[in-house]
């Protein structure tokens, strides 16, 4: 639960959770509904704390209510993960079981049903008998993809509160701030579309592979050495698996761009600064229209991946195409 970020990278939700405790109109029922990697989960552990941390300025995100709301652990909170393709009636039962139970702790209740959109008719009709008769001091926060695939008379009776795609920038930020570098930062938040995967991404032991791979290439180039032969001393032994090599093109892709930017003098969105003086050289050596041709043949054969493809053949069509770039007449 970073609640930094929630309100930065979240206003508009964070304002509507804040202004239903200031004017003290808190609905029954909450629809949080946004892509993945939203932080609408963040925000549902927020809206608990709020509730059940007792100091003054809630949540103070020290004490012990709001430390086991952090973990989960809060006998007052109950989250709802799907377990196979749907969630079921028994699942929306065992909620209704938890929370009729005198062994919870006084004060109020919160539960949180992830992935609400895959409830099946079942469980909807189950939660809505839940809904129309809600326990005192009980709180629901629904977590949707796509809230218009629940009922009509769930929606209606749950406030909605937007959330928005996190921007590349504010995962770079998220990314740097958790201490990652920044080059493998910039590059994880323009290759994948949540924080979450992010994180996955660059804890990926081969992740340096890549980057090293491409920054042989492109040294060998500015060098005046062969990129093939670069290619293949470095990269060979990603060439056996698919989700590597999908990851490389998109490395080699963003070194490309970083070209062109260099190019137009736009170093704000270049990703491998370090490699500043490789990329200096290589605009020195070729023009504009070379790095667009090599760019626009990564990008087909990113496409062509999905289909039967010569994998090898194309990248080193594509090395043989860096080695023979015309010298720069501009």
């Amino acid at each position: 639960m970073d609640v930094t970020q929630l309100r930065e990278n979240q206003k508009e939700a964070f304002n509507i959770i804040e202004n239903s405790f200031r004017r003290n109109r808190l609905s029954h029922a909450y629809i949080f509904e946004g892509d993945a990697g939203s932080m609408k989960f963040d925000a549902a552990l927020f809206f608990a704390a709020k509730l059940l941390c007792k100091h003054d300025e809630a949540p103070c995100l020290d004490c012990h209510d709001c430390r086991r709301v952090h973990n989960i652990t809060h006998p007052n909170l109950y989250v709802v993960r799907l377990k196979k393709t749907e969630i079921v009636k028994d699942d929306i039962r065992g909620l209704q079981s938890e929370f009729s139970k005198t062994a919870l702790e006084e004060g109020p209740k919160v539960y949180i049903i992830e992935q609400a959109e895959k409830m099946n008719a079942y469980a909807q009709n189950a939660l809505l008998k839940f809904l129309e008769e809600p326990l005192s001091e009980t709180y629901a926060i629904l977590l949707s993809l796509d809230a218009d695939k629940m009922l009509p008379t769930i929606q209606s009776r749950s406030q909605r509160v937007p959330f928005h795609r996190l921007s590349e920038s504010s995962i770079e930020s998220m990314l740097l701030e958790a201490g990652y570098e920044q080059t493998q930062s910039k590059l994880a938040a323009r290759m994948q579309a949540t924080y979450e995967d992010a994180k996955t991404f660059l804890n990926d032991v081969y992740l340096d592979e890549l980057i090293d791979a491409a920054s042989a290439v492109y040294d060998a180039l500015a060098n005046d050495e062969s990129a093939l032969v670069a290619f293949h001393r470095e990269a060979d032994g990603l060439l056996g698996d698919k989700e590597k090599v999908a990851y490389l093109i998109d490395v080699f892709i963003h070194y490309q761009k970083d070209l062109i930017y260099g190019k137009i003098k736009n170093q704000s969105q270049m990703i491998f600064a370090e490699a500043v003086d490789t990329i200096e050289r290589l605009n020195a050596r070729f023009p504009m229209s070379h790095h667009i041709d090599i760019l626009e043949r990564m990008l087909t054969i990113k496409v062509r991946l999905r289909s039967h493809i010569n994998v090898r053949l194309a990248l080193d069509n594509l090395m043989i195409a860096l080695d023979k770039g015309e010298p720069n007449e501009e």
